[in-house]
């Protein structure tokens, strides 16, 4: 086997092109991968022949001979992308061996080169090879860093229990290192690795840098990764300290919209109230907003009054933020009542009617006496407003409205004011339950004032109601139209016609209704159309 594998070796280092390519095809096939054989086929990856770099490295993806990878690191840059890909297999398959080499190498190497070392210390991990990374980390630029940290994050992922712990400590410690003014790429890849890892305890070291006197992008990078390490942690007062101030910074920033983001999944301290009415002068919305959002935190009477009038803002974002303060603060429910009675803008009286049914409390019967008050004029002025009060009523109690809507529509029908009876009857229909006879007094609002349109409005709203009174329930619609006073013969001949055209069950109505025209007024000639009309459709 000696003189056989020394013959190889000499045809790999002086046989013709094609002795060379199967002699290295033999090596790899046998699986010889002591030092010796190594290193003379390691020479031919610098070949200017690409055949023969080809079956070199043919050869180390077979055998991936751990004693010796440094022949492989060559390939890392080579000009060829193919060539660097298989040697990044090849070295990742070597693993740990390949370690030491990769950092020793990636110090004065190129940067091609330092990225797939990169990958393959990313992909064999392990203590030293993670440490490498991090050593790479505090000499690079903005791009290689951000390539390293991507290539760590799938890392990150599959690790668990211990190696998370351990690889914690090494960017805790390579942090402690760091000059972060002179080191800004590390600092800020230092950064994206603590973000990843959310260990709280990272906040000391990142609450350093967000002050003013940092880069943005430091600033910015720092309050990233204290995003993800306080989930669910409470702030200190120092760090309260450092955040609030950033708010009032002249220039509003990525690192304001950061500090909004922090501070709105917390609470914020009582001593903040000053703050807060000094953001809501300021000319950015997003500022403005936040401190609408954080006013319940800290409630004062005050604060609910400003809260309130933000409630009748153009901007529907602004009146959003404002009820969900709210909310939190169930003070604010007497001074939306006062509000609601006072109101005069639709938008606004929505906003707090669409409110006061998230707060407890009793309603007191003079409340709802104003309130039905209220609503009484919006519906005598044909105010938009109206259906605002109907909501709040409604939620607040039921029973009361309906029968006040109910009891006022019916006393005016009685009255002979129709167009002002539909105002107050016609809500009635929204009502879980629109009772019989109050169906039949909008009924007959509605003919009243269209009888002279019942002929071509085949979707009359008197047609219409009736009709679905007759069909659903039990109510005497006939017996009531026959003795209705206030109704003319011709009225009832032309609810009659409308009638007996529909299809429905409806239509013995209209024949009932053309029979009774035809026998009370048979010399009238209302009387004879009524008798006409039947003849024609059979009856």
């Amino acid at each position: 086997m000696d003189n056989t594998l020394q013959d190889l070796l000499t045809l790999v280092e002086k046989g013709s092109v094609e002795q060379r390519c199967a002699a290295l095809l033999v090596l790899g096939a046998l699986k010889i991968s002591n030092a010796a054989t190594a290193k003379r086929v390691g020479t031919l990856l610098d070949s200017a022949n690409p055949v023969l770099k080809d079956y070199a490295l043919r050869y180390f993806e077979e055998v991936q001979p751990k004693n010796n990878p440094a022949q492989l690191l060559k390939m890392l840059d080579d000009g060829d992308k193919e060539m660097q890909e298989r040697a990044v297999r090849s070295l990742t398959g070597v693993g740990q061996a390949a370690v030491t080499l990769l950092i020793q190498g990636s110090q004065d190497a190129t940067r091609v080169w330092q990225m797939n070392a990169a990958r393959v210390l990313a992909a064999v991990r392990g203590k030293a090879a993670l440490k490498g990374l991090l050593q790479m980390l505090s000499g690079g630029t903005d791009e290689t860093n951000k390539v390293i940290c991507d290539l760590l994050t799938p890392a990150l992922r599959e690790m668990e229990g211990k190696e998370l712990d351990a690889f914690y400590d090494e960017v805790e410690r390579f942090a402690a290192k760091l000059d972060v003014k002179q080191q800004r790429p590390a600092a800020v890849s230092t950064m994206r690795l603590l973000g990843q890892l959310g260990r709280p305890q990272a906040r000391r070291w990142l609450f350093k840098y967000i002050g003013a006197d940092q880069h943005p992008a430091v600033r910015a990078h720092a309050l990233v990764a204290l995003l993800r390490c306080l989930r669910e942690q409470e702030l200190r007062k120092d760090e309260y300290a450092k955040l609030l101030p950033i708010l009032e910074e002249s220039e509003y920033s990525e690192v304001t919209r950061l500090v909004i983001d922090l501070l709105d999944t917390h609470d914020l301290p009582e001593d903040s109230r000053a703050l807060l009415a000094k953001l809501m002068q300021s000319p950015h919305s997003d500022l403005q907003k936040f401190a609408l959002r954080k006013m319940g935190d800290v409630a004062t009477p005050a604060s609910i009054r400003t809260l309130v009038e933000e409630l009748g803002d153009p901007d529907y974002r602004k009146r959003d933020v404002a009820a969900s303060s709210l909310r939190k603060i169930p003070e604010a429910r007497n001074v939306l009542l006062k509000e609601l009675a006072a109101c005069e803008d639709p938008s606004k009286a929505w906003s707090i009617a669409e409110l006061l049914p998230s707060f407890d409390g009793k309603w007191r019967q003079d409340t709802l006496d104003g309130l039905w008050k209220r609503l009484q004029q919006a519906i005598a002025a044909e105010e938009r407003i109206q259906t605002a009060f109907i909501h709040v009523l409604k939620s607040a109690d039921l029973e009361f409205v309906y029968d006040r809507l109910a009891d006022q529509g019916a006393k005016l029908v009685k009255g002979k004011k129709y167009k002002e009876s539909v105002g107050f009857l016609a809500p009635l229909r929204d009502f879980g339950e629109f009772k019989p006879e109050h169906r039949y007094s909008l009924a007959l609002a509605h003919l009243k004032l269209h009888a002279h349109t019942l002929a071509t409005n085949r979707q009359h709203p008197a047609i219409e109601l009736l009709a679905g009174l007759y069909r659903s329930s039990a109510y005497p619609v006939f017996e009531t139209l026959r003795k209705e006073k206030n109704l003319a013969p011709e009225e009832l001949f032309a609810l009659g016609f409308s009638l007996v055209e529909r299809t429905g069950p409806e239509r013995g109505l209209g024949i009932d209704l053309l029979e009774h025209v035809a026998a009370k007024f048979p010399r009238n000639k209302i009387g004879k159309n009524a008798k006409n009309k039947l003849k024609l459709i059979g009856s």
